[in-house]
């Protein structure tokens, strides 16, 4: 059996107990090859083919659904790894800007829905991606790797740990006063902390009491670990937080650490309080709790020794991993996983990686870093001439040939990205992303007709490929098309959360009709935005609905409805609001004007005053976690 696992080669937590430990595991039973592949390889075309198992670890790349189409007629098994809630980051997660986007949201949704089997950490999650449409999902709880014995009890002042990365500042901030207070009760007592630097701002200690490391690397972190006596797990009842799964006690535990945990999903039905934890609800329960380690030598060693008997019996990779393998070959339904491996291909994967028993590992090598390297180029004619040199140097390169179409096409150049892109569709025939952008260049040849008739081919092919839905509405709004509003509605129907797509599409409306179909837009995807995408969201929308509001249109109701409804969803908004009061008055609903004039008068008067007072326009941290700890807490 041949594993294909493809993504990137983190060094956190989440590539160790997801990726390459579990591969590295699997490389290990008899009759299976396993394989990390970087997600611009230059033996990924080949692997995806091939693999009897692809597992998608989740990069922003829409050629994903014309592959796993491409899979689904061969009879071969994907699998997607969904390990986290994204759906709900805080606003300050370094991946929050792009998860803002719905398209990105979106692309994540159908590998979900799409894919023949979605493997996940907790039980949490797996009710989540079953409410999204996933079928066939499977709980792989985080497993231990090479267990060291019980440190040793080293004789220290007692010390309390906290790690995690910047997208659970709010977690620790809501905690971060209360311990202050307690740490200041008992100067004997020191605190260490393991995350971005802007942590060191919560608390205010004596540098002596105070040990801060900065965020790294799953090694840099348990060596951490060696560094505290109980560890604090603090996580406000959010969505993603929810979704976490129990690996902060499976790391307490391995190394000697008590640990102090959130009463929530990840460690609700794992820790046993009192024997192998101690729960908490409340930051006044933390301090309860922590108090008791303090105070009670004894319970806080029964409670180190028993979490360690716990995960040493009950959580070591090497003693689940088969059921990983045996749950991929329960999904084959065709039979069509093959019982060993063809030798042409572990010549290939020999000669381009790192091999383990049967493991191996195709990072970025040469040819992908020069790819890699041409992309983040900010000059479109320096990137132009680097893939060029690199696709002369390796012709058969897919991703240097689907690239350099691209950046063609970007400098008006549709002849030859023609060229380029046809040649990718030789080597990666699936690529929706080819076949989309040779559309665009029969467009820049102002062959317009070819352009739309491509695009549909690929929409009525490929239902689930957004991009081609993006360009084809798009394009037919230019045409002044007959069906665009047809088109449009079909568009909704595939992706009707996508308030982005359907945005592009309402050009495709007669002046008149765009208020009742952004009414019908916003009605459909407002309800409610997540705290992290509201802000995001009500910009986007915004734009429409004041592009709307300035139509000269005889009639106003329906424009009026459609304030209505936006001063519902983004009640803070004071230009809609006074939009909307401008609106009823020009309208002979002057009483009903003024309770919204009164509104936007508060708002703006409020607004100026802060502008006064503070004319940065940054907004102090201490502010953001608190707003979000209380909308989290409060909504």
């Amino acid at each position: 059996m041949l594993i294909v696992q493809v993504g990137d080669f983190g060094t956190d937590g989440d590539a160790h107990y997801r990726i390459h430990a579990p591969a590295r595991f699997m490389g290990l039973i008899d009759g299976v090859v396993c394989v990390d592949v970087h997600f611009h390889h230059h033996l990924l075309p080949m692997l995806a083919e091939k693999a009897d198992v692809l597992v998608l670890q989740f990069f922003s790349d829409w050629d994903l659904i014309p592959l796993l189409s491409m899979r689904k007629k061969l009879g071969k098994l994907t699998i997607f790894e969904a390990n986290d809630f994204f759906f709900d980051l805080q606003p300050w997660s370094p991946i929050a800007n792009s998860w803002r986007d719905r398209e990105i949201q979106e692309l994540y949704l159908q590998l979900l829905r799409l894919s023949d089997g979605v493997q996940t950490s907790t039980a949490y999650l797996a009710e989540q991606w079953s409410k999204m449409g996933s079928c066939n999902v499977e709980v792989f709880p985080n497993q231990l790797v090479h267990l060291q014995p019980l440190p040793n009890i080293v004789e220290r002042p007692f010390t309390i740990g906290w790690a995690g990365s910047p997208g659970h500042f709010a977690d620790l901030y809501h905690v971060a006063p209360y311990l202050q207070n307690w740490l200041d009760a008992h100067p004997d007592t020191h605190l260490a902390i393991m995350t971005n630097e802007l942590a060191q701002e919560f608390f205010h200690l004596d540098p002596a009491r105070f040990h801060f490391r900065p965020f790294g690397s799953i090694e840099s972190y348990l060596d951490f670990l060696g560094s505290i006596d109980v560890g604090i797990a603090p996580l406000l009842p959010t969505q993603y937080n929810k979704g976490r799964s129990d690996v902060k006690f499976l790391e307490y535990a391995s190394c000697g650490v008590a640990g102090i945990y959130q009463n929530l999903e990840p460690y609700r039905n794992i820790v046993k309080d009192g024997e192998t934890g101690l729960f908490f609800n409340t930051p006044e329960e933390l301090i309860s709790q922590l108090d008791r380690l303090y105070q009670d030598r004894k319970l806080r060693l029964q409670i180190r020794d028993q979490a360690y008997g716990f995960v040493i019996k009950q959580r070591k990779m090497e003693d689940h991993i088969g059921s990983r393998v045996e749950w991929y070959k329960s999904l084959d339904k065709k039979n069509s996983i093959s019982e060993g491996v063809d030798d042409q291909i572990l010549i290939a994967l020999e000669g381009a990686g790192e091999k383990q028993d049967g493991y191996f590992q195709l990072r970025a090598g040469v040819v992908e870093k020069q790819f890699l390297e041409a992309s983040a180029k900010t000059s479109a004619n320096e990137q132009l001439e680097s893939l060029k040199n690199l696709t002369r140097q390796q012709p058969a390169y897919s991703f240097g040939w689907l690239k350099l179409g691209e950046c063609l096409n970007g400098l008006r150049q549709p002849g030859d990205a023609i060229k380029a892109l046809e040649k990718t569709l030789e080597l990666m025939p699936y690529s929706g992303r080819a076949k989309i952008e040779i559309a665009r260049s029969y467009f820049l040849l102002e062959d317009r007709d070819k352009a739309v008739a491509l695009l549909k081919q690929v929409c009525l092919s490929e239902t689930s490929f957004l991009p081609a839905w993006k360009y084809l509405l798009r394009l037919l709004a230019i045409q002044k098309a007959g069906d665009g509003i047809g088109w449009c509605k079909k568009a909704d129907a595939g992706f009707p959360n996508c308030y982005s797509l359907s945005l592009i599409g309402l050009d495709n409306y007669s002046p008149e009709e765009k208020p009742v179909a952004l009414l019908e837009i916003l009605s459909r995807v407002g309800s409610p935005f997540s705290i992290m995408e509201h802000p995001y969201a009500r910009d986007v929308l915004s734009r429409a609905i004041f592009g709307i509001v300035v139509l000269p249109l005889q009639d106003k109701s329906a424009v009026i409805a459609l304030l209505q409804k936006a001063h519902e969803v983004f009640p803070e908004s004071t230009r809609i609001v006074a939009e909307l009061g401008n609106l009823l008055y020009s309208t002979g609903k002057g009483v009903e004007a003024q309770k919204y004039f009164d509104f936007a008068c508060s708002q703006k008067l409020a607004s100026d005053l802060c502008q006064q007072e503070y004319p940065t326009k940054e907004i102090p941290y201490q502010w953001q976690f608190s707003r979000f700890i209380r909308q989290v807490l409060t909504p």
